[in-house]
């Protein structure tokens, strides 16, 4: 192999989601795809480490039976206190991203691979989602098993756009927290996220994922902020928090941009800074207490 050539040594046999996100993962760290994808008996890659036959480059992922991220081992199946080996490879080499939305979804794939599909709370309640998850999981381990270096290579692109959005939605999540850019209004008993300016470009798909966190937390019913499509316009956003409480259907803007007929979005040019609070007032649903500025 040329020295910065590598290989992946998994087992052979039925394939998973946890090798295969596991070698993806590896990909994205070293920036290029390995040189070869060898599957082998699960006994012959444990004599293989076990005398230390491994080439410099070569990375044996979920069989072995030894976890060294020094010698670039990462397998699991002789502890069973150790997490899967994607999300071993994850936590050692993408800390940056603990408690992100795909390490979470990670953490899961743990969980499956390592205590099986009976461990999820809703194992027995979702039956039909359980059957099209299953479907679909079948169709990418299947391609692993077929051709592993042609199907690791498309889930590594896809894994790479994940990671690409969680790095920029913790920028996102950073800007939001800046009094300088946001605010929460308290309108009576309820609350209204407001964007005081109009964020950067490249954070404006994170930052609709990142400030639901902080709807949540604060119960937030609308988000008040900027029309992507016009730089003078702004637009109002329901949240899940104001389903039953707001309808932008009842209010009236100086000037009306866009407004869905469900209500649940508003696009208008604004005449003055306060003229949203207005708007929100107005939107609030028949038999509800009257908001105060």
């Amino acid at each position: 192999m040329t020295d910065d050539a590598f290989r992946i040594i998994t087992h052979s046999g039925k394939a998973h989601m946890d090798e295969l996100v596991a070698s993806a993962l590896l990909c994205i760290l070293l920036d290029r795809q390995p040189e070869e994808v060898i599957r082998m008996d699960s006994r012959e890659a444990e004599n293989l480490v076990k005398n230390g036959l491994m080439e410099g480059g070569d990375w044996v992922l979920d069989c072995g039976m030894v976890y060294d991220p020094e010698r670039q081992l990462f397998d699991h199946h002789h502890d069973g206190a150790l997490d899967s080996t994607a999300l071993l490879l994850f936590d050692e080499f993408f800390p940056e991203l603990k408690n992100s939305r795909l390490h979470e979804s990670i953490q899961l794939l743990s969980r499956v691979d390592t205590q099986g599909l009976q461990s999820l709370n809703d194992f027995r309640e979702l039956d039909e989602s359980r059957s099209y998850w299953s479907f679909s999981q079948k169709l990418l381990t299947k391609g692993f098993e077929m051709d592993p270096t042609d199907a690791l290579r498309m889930v590594t692109e896809v894994l790479k756009d994940n990671l690409q959005f969680e790095h920029l939605r913790n920028k996102a999540l950073i800007w939001l927290e800046s009094p300088e850019h946001t605010e929460i209004v308290e309108l009576g008993s309820y609350k209204v996220l407001n964007y005081l300016v109009l964020p950067p470009e490249e954070l404006t798909s994170p930052l609709r994922s990142a400030d639901k966190e902080m709807v949540d937390e604060h119960k937030i019913i609308a988000v008040a902020s900027f029309d992507d499509n016009n730089l003078k316009g702004k637009a109002l956003f329901r949240t899940g928090h104001g389903q039953d409480l707001l309808d932008f259907t009842l209010c009236r803007p100086d000037h009306t941009v866009f407004c869905h007929p469900g209500g649940f979005l508003l696009k208008f040019i604004s005449g003055s800074d306060k003229e949203w609070i207005r708007l929100v007032e107005e939107s609030l649903l028949p038999e509800r207490p009257v908001l105060e500025a």
